[in-house]
């Protein structure tokens, strides 16, 4: 990757050290949601993590507002008088659980060498906070912006995104803005996603033979520890390894190992785990339940099987299935329904239609090139999965070749990175706000 530019360089290091206690302010708020309270939609964490950025911004002399007790924003530029549309940059301060897989203080930020770790410091505080010390090193310069420029702290992005809706209830969404919360270089194409729950009610009259599936099931990764309790007495125990739910090909998942097991029970409960393990398995692109679409611009569908569960006498599987931009959600369901055994239901808990953007639209073409300038890299726009607020691509933070980082234990940022990329942003926004 190309060094960093000298005269950015030399700007960033007058502020690092403060850039750096305020990352740690931030990160050491652990921002899981929690149970709704007064002033607090999304838990006490996520709003702490929302006033202590905003506290931040305002410090830093920037336009501040909040929205639902929810959404935070900072601008720079001229007011909404002058410049009734702005664009924006949309991140969000929530982040995931933590398990016992951490080396390091989960909520807390320890350098060593060039890394930087914690929870969130890549998904998402550490690169929101980027474009904000970006435009703050903008702004010290006494930069005059003829746009408005709005940078958006959202605080339920993990659990759904609900924030927004309720920030766009209130405020226009952006004529155009980005998101660094997937990879570099610009994202033109979003892939589609679609999150269900496969069950099975149990109706030959059958006594339970499982009494319980334990672990740590979430849509957002795939699991690393489970446990299979059977009717007998017997218990079982899988490990693997974690990865997140955009990355299965790089997990050890446990379900598919306890799946094996399970079908070798009787009855309609043998059955389901049977049609599991052949359906399914450790399958990561669908091809055994005739869903592996793929297409050239996005690539191959991604089939993360995420989780187990017992209902009375209903057995359930839960997959999330990120899919190629060619592809429809009927055409996905449709695969997924002729493959089910007689019985079966399918039911959608999430879905995000894809999404594509004109690659040649100015402002992409203006953000890979900056992109390619400062690294040296190909700037090409590609294709992924992420979205929420209406006419924003993702761009950045993580750059070619990193994959599976966010969502699990020791999570990590390299600080050489951290600055490749606020420099990034920083040039970004300078050519956003002082264009013509």
């Amino acid at each position: 990757m190309k060094a960093i530019r000298a005269d950015f360089k030399a700007l960033f290091e007058q502020y690092e050290a403060e850039f750096l206690a305020d990352l740690k302010a931030v990160l050491r708020v652990p921002s899981v949601r929690g149970v709704k309270t007064y002033q607090a939609p999304f838990g006490i964490g996520p709003k702490r993590a929302l006033e202590t950025v905003l506290s931040i911004a305002t410090r830093m002399g920037f336009r501040t507002g909040q929205v639902g007790d929810c959404v935070g924003w900072a601008e720079y530029g001229p007011d909404e008088s002058q410049a009734p549309t702005y664009f924006g940059i949309l991140g969000h301060l929530d982040v995931v659980d933590v398990e016992n897989d951490w080396h390091y203080p989960p909520f807390d930020l320890t350098q060593v060498d060039n890394f930087l770790y914690g929870r969130g410091v890549l998904d998402n505080k550490g690169p929101l906070l980027s474009t904000l010390f970006a435009l703050y090193l903008i702004k010290t310069q006494k930069i005059t912006f003829k746009h408005r420029v709005r940078i958006i702290f959202g605080t339920d992005e993990e659990s759904g995104s609900q924030d927004i809706p309720v920030y766009l209830q209130q405020e226009a969404a952006p004529y155009a803005g980005f998101t660094p919360d997937c990879k570099f270089p610009a994202v033109y194409g979003e892939r589609g996603l679609l999150d269900v729950q496969l069950s099975l009610p149990i109706t030959d009259g059958s006594e339970p033979q499982i009494t319980a599936i334990d672990g740590q099931f979430a849509k957002s990764y795939l699991p690393d520890h489970a446990r299979l309790l059977l009717a007998d007495g017997t218990v079982k125990t899988y490990q693997g390894k974690k990865a997140p739910s955009n990355a299965p090909e790089m997990a050890d998942n446990v379900l598919p190992k306890l799946v094996a097991d399970a079908s070798q029970l009787r009855g309609q409960t043998g059955q389901f785990y049977q049609w599991l393990n052949a359906k399914i398995g450790n399958q990561s692109t669908g091809e055994n339940l005739g869903i592996n679409f793929e297409d050239a611009a996005s690539g191959a569908l991604q089939l993360a099987f995420y989780g187990l569960s017992i209902e009375a006498q209903q057995l359930s599987c839960h997959l999330t299935c990120r899919y190629p931009i060619s592809v429809t959600e009927e055409q996905l369901l449709a695969g997924i329904e002729a493959a089910l055994l007689p019985g079966m239901t399918v039911t959608v808990k999430r879905r995000y239609p894809s999404q594509v953007t004109d690659p040649q639209l100015p402002f992409i073409q203006q953000l890979s090139a900056i992109y390619a300038a400062d690294t040296g890299l190909d700037g090409t726009p590609v294709t992924t999965t992420a979205r929420a607020l209406p006419n924003i691509i993702a761009f950045g933070p993580s750059f070619p070749g990193q994959k599976g980082i966010a969502h699990k234990g020791d999570e990590w940022l390299q600080f050489s990175d951290w600055q490749m990329m606020m420099q990034i942003y920083y040039d970004s926004l300078l050519v956003v706000g002082t264009q013509d």
